[in-house]
């Protein structure tokens, strides 16, 4: 007969599993001060190249780091200016009219419903979809849904204030990463975070630029073919480029409806002209303005998307992509101590 074994767990081993498990439980309850902790890493690291160069043409750090929010900031609210008031009109006019274009499309899909019987449930689920937007639209409020979706004024100006004080600081994560890594550990943590931070930095540099090009094309495409609200579709197809692959889709498909409503070629246009974009920005855009900062796979960059979707909304899905590829640095590094 074979002898049974006998596994020995010791107190020690449960309670460092239990401190783990309490460690993560914590960081689940404070994931919203993460989230902005986060963002403002993110900022600092797009920002700290400016901020080095000004340094070495011997202006203090400390004003460098002010120039260079102040320059930033009244750039993209100078862009804001140029925007906010055509866009809030065709928000407007948009939702006024929304139910005459949800008419429009119902009555669309009961001549479809008359040709394709046997798809009438899904038909009928999409007209109740339409519906419901239409009177979630004509009930939205601008403000609040502006503050929701950037996690509220208070947390976005936290994020900025946290990330000029890491600015401001030479080295300033380095020496807080340094001061609580482990002494055996601490040479590799601080060459993971430098290559990090540059992921990070570059990363932001390239989406906001990537915004810019794609919205500035979607809007001149648009307003030749006389799309309604060109400036709006041109907007959401700039800040929806902060999602990749899913991104562009879920832009194109609010102006592929409205340009239908005008007449279906127009709806045919439309398509071609974002497909004309996406294949401009995945050949020519992506390469000279991002380049392969981010490195990873499709696959894996939708499923980082979903499940920062999951873990975090909106936030989460904006943060999945660079986190995702900081962690993509860290896998490549063991594999390469495996070898």
């Amino acid at each position: 007969m074979e002898k049974s074994k006998t596994i020995h767990v010791s107190w020690a081993t449960i309670f460092k599993v239990a401190l783990v498990i309490i460690f993560l439980i914590f960081l689940y309850l404070i994931r919203d001060v993460i989230v902005i902790f986060i963002f403002a890493l993110i900022v600092a690291s797009a920002i700290a190249p400016a901020v080095d160069l000004l340094e070495k043409i011997k202006i203090p750090r400390v004003l460098g780091a002010v120039i260079t929010y102040i320059v930033v900031i009244g750039l993209l609210g100078f862009l804001l200016t140029l925007v906010a008031a055509p866009v809030i009109q065709d928000i407007k006019n948009l939702s006024s009219n929304f139910p005459d274009y949800i008419e429009s499309l119902v009555n669309q899909f009961k001549s479809l419903q008359k040709a394709f019987s046997k798809y009438g449930s899904v038909v009928n689920q999409f007209q109740k979809f339409l519906v419901k937007s239409g009177e979630r639209l004509q009930g939205l409020d601008l403000f609040s849904t502006f503050i929701n979706i950037f996690g509220g004024i208070f947390s976005f100006l936290l994020a900025l204030v946290i990330s000029f004080y890491l600015s401001v600081q030479k080295r300033g994560v380095q020496r807080i990463l340094g001061s609580i890594s482990p002494f055996n550990h601490r040479d590799y943590i601080l060459d993971l975070w430098e290559r990090a931070q540059k992921k990070l930095g570059r990363w932001l540099q390239g989406q906001l630029f990537l915004g810019i090009i794609v919205g500035f094309l979607v809007y001149i495409g648009l307003y030749f073919l006389n799309v309604k609200y060109a400036l709006l579709l041109a907007v959401l197809a700039g800040i929806l480029e902060i999602f990749p692959y899913i991104g562009p889709v879920l832009a194109a498909i609010p102006a592929i409806i409205i340009g239908f409503l005008q007449a279906p070629i127009m709806g045919l246009w439309v398509l071609i002209l974002y497909v004309v974009v996406q294949q401009l920005e995945n050949y020519l855009i992506v390469p000279s303005v991002v380049g392969k900062v981010v490195g990873l796979n499709p696959i894996i960059v939708i499923m980082a998307l979903l499940i920062g979707a999951k873990l975090g909304g909106i936030p989460g899905m904006i943060l999945a992509v660079p986190i995702t590829a900081v962690f993509a640095e860290f896998v490549k590094d063991l594999v390469k101590k495996k070898v």
